[in-house]
């Protein structure tokens, strides 16, 4: 486990030339044949998936696909999982803000949501369907995972002691580019969306903890903030100094 301790002695929020940033609200359409994921702010930018085999496809501007059956809003997507039938996709269902850090907010995952991808499962012999049901049962577990916390404008898994050795222009790049592989929880995850460049809707995320109190210092008002930080390469609790 590593730990970040940050403090701030005024509310003001940063400004964000050249920063990177996220799309924060999605919209899933469900369609017979398909998921729709795309920004509510640009329609034109997301990706479909197809609901029989899991392959996944960018939009385009000239995409029709009709009306969808469903419409809901997510806060993100995880990432995708292959078994042995099909794909399952890892979506943000309901988040809730709880402080920020340098400034930008910081979310902790409240439900998160498989969306089957499966259809070829049907066509399957008795002995797959019931292996599929087992590892699909396993991932309901990874559903109410405790303790998992992203930002959409900022990277979470680098230490103030590193961030201040970072090049100039850093921030500029893809959040997922700027994080610590070691402290991504969701990075196997995201192997798919990293590789159609889907750069605008890959979430990294910590499993930790965070907690930040107010101060009042000589009668100025200050924030001090601790997040930690769990490493995915190591069982159990570790310090890193």
């Amino acid at each position: 486990m590593e730990s970040s301790i940050s403090s701030s002695l005024s509310p003001s929020s940063p400004s964000s030339p050249g920063r990177f940033k996220l799309c924060e609200q999605l919209e899933l359409q469900e369609f017979q044949d398909k998921y729709v994921i795309k920004s509510a702010e640009s329609p034109s930018r997301g990706f479909s998936i197809s609901r029989r085999g899991g392959d996944i496809e960018p939009l385009n501007e000239d995409d029709n696909f009709g009306s969808p059956s469903k419409t809901s809003t997510i806060y993100g997507v995880v990432g995708t999982i292959r078994l042995l039938a099909g794909t399952y996709l890892l979506v943000i269902t309901s988040r809730k803000e709880v402080g920020n850090f340098l400034g930008f907010p910081v979310f902790r995952i409240m439900s998160m949501k498989f969306l089957s991808c499966n259809e070829a499962l049907k066509f399957s012999t008795w002995q797959e369907k019931k292996d599929e049901a087992y590892f699909m049962n396993l991932l309901k577990t990874v559903e109410s995972t405790p303790g998992l916390y992203y930002s959409y404008e900022t990277d979470l898994t680098v230490n103030l002691q590193r961030r201040s050795k970072l090049a100039e222009g850093w921030m500029a790049k893809p959040i997922w580019k700027q994080a610590d592989p070691r402290f991504v929880w969701n990075r196997n995850l995201l192997e798919e969306l990293i590789e159609f460049k889907f750069d605008e809707f890959i979430i990294p995320i910590l499993q930790g903890s965070f907690g930040a109190v107010q101060l009042n210092v000589k009668g100025s008002h200050a924030t001090l903030t601790l997040l930690s930080r769990r490493c995915t390469r190591r069982l159990g609790i570790n310090i890193f100094s």
